[in-house]
């Protein structure tokens, strides 16, 4: 592995964070200003379980991030 994998997998986590939080902030404030008139719910709900999947998606590719930061590290200090 290359510090190379390590930054598209960065790339990757801080872009499903990022998203993540977008799409349980909205769902959240989706929620709290609900009028009782039906179908706003459905919407927050899919924000949310969306937000919820990015999030941990994007966390799981952060340790890969480490993962492969800390590999590609150790192989170059092998070499050396």
């Amino acid at each position: 592995m290359t510090t190379k994998s390590s930054k598209v997998l960065h790339l990757l986590c801080s872009s499903l964070l990022v998203i993540g939080f977008l799409g349980v902030g909205i769902g959240s404030w989706a929620l709290m200003n609900d009028s009782g008139e039906g179908g706003v719910n459905i919407g927050a709900g899919f924000a949310w379980l969306l937000g919820y999947a990015a999030g941990g998606l994007g966390l799981v590719f952060g340790a890969a991030a480490l993962v492969a930061y800390r590999l590609a590290r150790r192989q170059g200090q092998l070499h050396i």
